[in-house]
């Protein structure tokens, strides 16, 4: 079986351990459901038979209490267990023991009144807790032998999701169940009985899928240690051992403190709104209820399964620790029996599944192999030290007589506390996965070949630059989280500082460059990713300018690997230079489509501004040439080529007609009609006097340029001569070549700086070809440049003898 570190490794996981991980899940939810199956039958018991009874009158604190102590008795040897023998057997051995758990329950049900009767089946349901104890840890420590660290985090919340469905569906179906029985026939006993009977059939169900998960190792390294059964705090040493464990745990240990108290309260609830216990409405107004909290956890769940399906999103937490305060307070303010006190319940639930899928998830991952079972057993007993007191809390506010809303409403101040020290204790995550939040809601961020980012130690990466947004964007893109380089003019603008500290940015000076070097290098050093724009500026032009040679000198100080990172899509955003505005154009759309490529590591000393530059460029290539935008393209790739790749760069305007001075199937008029069809509000015309002069942008060869009126807009002179146009001309030159029919470069309008950044950005250089265009690859060889990746799948080249490829981008005589 592969181990952890070669899943990590390779991109799709095995089908084997898929099934695996699916049966894992159907197991642990049929346990679960069963589980809670025949609590609720024993709480409807209760419910009808409460006067009878002084353990009925608080089933469900007593129930409550048994399934803890199992926790608290067995948690180290239950660890042990799962840490020293095959996690897949002692799942097989907790579906026999679940088997013997019902026969016992069935027995003692069907003695109805005999004295007693009630307390044997608490002591089934007690050894029917001591087989989920013993389960857990094996359940949740074979999910990482199954599906590596890095589907750790989406697993996690698979497992958490079917578990609080199978919880909560359990509870559900055992009070409907109860609730039509006790209807039809009215025998409070029989009515619980006959629906144990049937879902026990369950059990042998769950045995099988058991049997069928993926054999995992046993571990003869952990050995039996003398008195290990009564080192009942042994585990939680190790849980607090290491401060990021110990403050999941007593997070996780909350949730359930929380839950437990909810489910507590839920059934003085229902005997209020059903104080008659003569019929089966109060089974079924618990069932209901339990229902409705269900469907909120499991969305909350869900959903936090699926923001943490690339990384454990720990800025979760905290927001759902205030979505808990609110739904607490909205279900206790809300008239009893109401849709807004259900709905309530609802939101309460959901902020539970936010607030607890990441703990989890981050939990199992912290935890060592030779550990994770051990871990989680110590966390369990946690678990029940805080279902005792929620035990103890709802006894002493039933003995006060408070309604359930007053109970709602008191628990809101514990949790208020606790969610302002989980926002204390992740202020950096809560700030970043709110603006990732609104990130992902402007753009829809596709991250490519994210197994080239190293998954620990020092990295720089090197992305091109684009926009305002870029930080946030590749902060959504990247699974570790990522340090910025911001300049120090910024970092000490007093209303940004502290948000800028909070997101854990590198400030550094353009006039200390030693110093920017250092605080880089010492980040690096420290294991952390940090984000550099080698660019220092955004682009005006659309295309990347010259890469600063900083960078070397931070990376092998802080030998760290280096990963180029090519942003594609956001120009154009209202973010971006597009139009020679920032922020002042409306969206084209909302969930704008960017996809962020990383490169193949890089080397420290390899990592030069050339190679840099190069790999950008080819990852360029690869987002242009995979745009659904080539869809339509239809017969004429080569004019369609071209009019995308220009349209891609800085140079027209809204309300352009563009006039063609060449016949009508050359290489420049088709390349004109394809722009027009790109470029909204153009139009196309063949004669100057059809539109204004100011208007005109017009496309020839440099034999056509006398027929213009000098007059126009702009004029870019296309075609495939290498030598320079005459100085008198004023047109912008552009080089096709003529055996592909391909525009490999053109030179556009010096943009203008932006307030506030008065570096120039230069779109033309006498003696050039003008700057390389967007998407291309290019090679330096000994006789001059090649350029590749002119098509969709089309591997011709274009050579250009005695040019290369400067740092600024232009396409240069050598």
């Amino acid at each position: 079986m592969p181990d952890s570190i070669d899943l990590d490794h390779s991109p799709h996981l095995p089908r084997r351990n898929w099934v695996s991980i699916v049966l894992v899940l159907v197991v642990q939810a049929l346990n679960s459901f069963s589980d809670n199956f025949v609590k609720m039958l024993l709480i409807a018991l209760s419910i009808i038979i409460a006067k009878d009874s002084w353990v009925g009158r608080h089933m469900e604190l007593w129930l409550g209490a048994i399934f803890s102590l199992p926790y608290m008795l067995f948690a180290p040897l239950a660890g042990y267990w799962s840490d020293r023998f095959s996690k897949r057997n002692v799942i097989i051995w907790m579906q026999v023991m679940q088997i013997i758990c019902f026969v016992w329950l069935a027995l003692a049900l069907w003695m109805k009144r005999v004295p007693g009767s009630l307390e044997l089946c608490l002591v089934g349901f007690f050894f029917l807790a001591v087989q989920a104890a013993v389960l857990s840890p094996a359940k949740m420590g074979v999910m990482k032998e199954l599906s590596g660290s890095r589907r750790l985090g989406r697993v996690s919340g698979w497992l958490q999701v079917t578990m609080l469905a199978g919880i909560l569906g359990g509870m559900w179906a055992g009070g409907m169940w109860y609730g039509a029985e006790y209807e039809k026939n009215g025998d409070a006993w029989m009515s619980a009985l006959w629906p144990l009977i049937i879902i026990s059939i369950l059990g042998i169900g769950e045995l099988i899928a058991a049997l069928c998960i993926q054999k995992t190792p046993a571990h003869h390294e952990v050995h039996w240690r003398k008195g290990m059964a009564l080192e009942h705090f042994e585990s939680l040493k190790i849980v607090f051992r290491r401060r990021s464990i110990r403050l999941a745990a007593l997070g996780v240990t909350y949730f359930w403190f929380i839950s437990n108290a909810l489910s507590f309260i839920l059934v003085t609830l229902t005997k209020e709104l059903h104080p008659d216990t003569g019929g089966g409405d109060g089974p079924m107004e618990l069932a209901k209820v339990a229902g409705i909290l269900g469907i909120g956890v499991i969305s909350g769940s869900f959903f936090a399964s699926h923001v943490s399906k690339n990384r454990i999103e720990l800025g979760l937490i905290p927001l759902g620790g205030f979505g808990l305060v609110v739904g607490l307070l909205w279900s206790g303010l809300a008239s009893l029996g109401s849709a807004w006190m259900y709905a309530g319940i609802i939101f309460t639930g959901a902020a539970g599944g936010c607030f607890m899928v990441p703990l989890y998830a981050f939990a199992q991952d912290k935890a060592e192999k030779q550990e994770k079972a051990r871990i989680h057993a110590g966390m369990n007993l946690m678990d029940c030290l805080g279902t005792l007191v929620a035990v103890a809390i709802v006894a002493v506010m039933k003995d006060l007589e408070l309604s359930a809303s007053t109970q709602f409403l008191l628990l809101s101040i514990p949790t208020l506390g606790a969610a302002v020290y989980t926002m204390r204790l992740l202020p950096q995550d809560l700030v970043r996965f709110v603006m990732l939040a609104a990130v992902r809601v402007i753009y829809k961020v596709r991250p490519f070949h994210e197994e080239h980012l190293p998954k620990t130690g020092g990295v720089l990466l090197l992305a091109n630059h684009v926009s305002y947004v870029d930080a946030l964007v590749i902060a959504a893109a990247c699974r570790r989280p990522v340090r910025f380089v911001i300049w120090d003019v910024l970092y000490r603008v007093w209303w940004m500082n502290g948000f800028l500290r909070l997101v854990g940015t590198v400030p550094i000076s353009p006039t200390r460059a030693k110093d920017a070097i250092r605080s880089v290098a010492t980040a690096l050093k420290e294991g952390e990713v940090v984000c550099l724009f080698p660019e220092g500026q955004i682009t005006r032009h659309g295309m990347i300018n010259e890469l600063r040679k900083g960078f070397e000198l931070m990376a092998r100080q802080g030998d760290a690997r280096v990963v180029p990172v090519y942003l594609d899509g956001l120009y154009g955003s209202i973010f971006s230079f597009q139009g020679g505005r920032f922020f002042t154009k409306m969206p084209h759309h909302l969930r704008y489509p960017v996809s962020v490529r990383f490169g193949a590591p890089l080397g420290a000393r390899e990592a030069s501004a050339e190679a840099v530059r190069h790999e950008m460029l080819k990852l360029g290539n690869q987002a242009l040439l995979s745009r659904k935008t080539w869809e339509d393209a239809h017969d004429d790739l080569p004019a369609f080529a071209n009019a995308f790749r220009l349209s891609e760069v800085e140079w027209h305007r809204p309300g352009d007609v563009f006039l063609s001075l060449e016949p009508e199937d050359s290489i420049v008029t088709r390349t004109v009609k394809a722009l027009t069809q790109m470029i909204p509000g153009s139009k196309f015309v063949t004669r100057a006097d059809q539109a204004h002069a100011s208007h005109i942008v017009a496309f020839g060869t440099r034999n056509k340029l006398p027929q213009l009126s000098g007059q126009e807009r702009l004029v870019f002179c296309l075609d495939s001569d290498i030598a320079p146009l005459p100085s008198e001309s004023k047109g912008l030159r552009g080089y096709i070549d003529s055996a592909t029919e391909v525009l490999v470069a053109v030179e556009v309008p010096d943009p203008v700086p932006a307030k506030g950044d008065e570096e120039p950005q230069h779109g033309r250089k006498p003696g050039s070809l003008g700057r390389l265009l967007p998407g291309f690859t290019i090679d330096h060889l000994p006789d001059g440049l090649q350029i590749s990746g002119l098509l969709p799948k089309n591997d011709r080249q274009v050579l250009l003898k005695a040019f290369h490829l400067d740092e600024h981008g232009f396409i240069s005589a050598s």
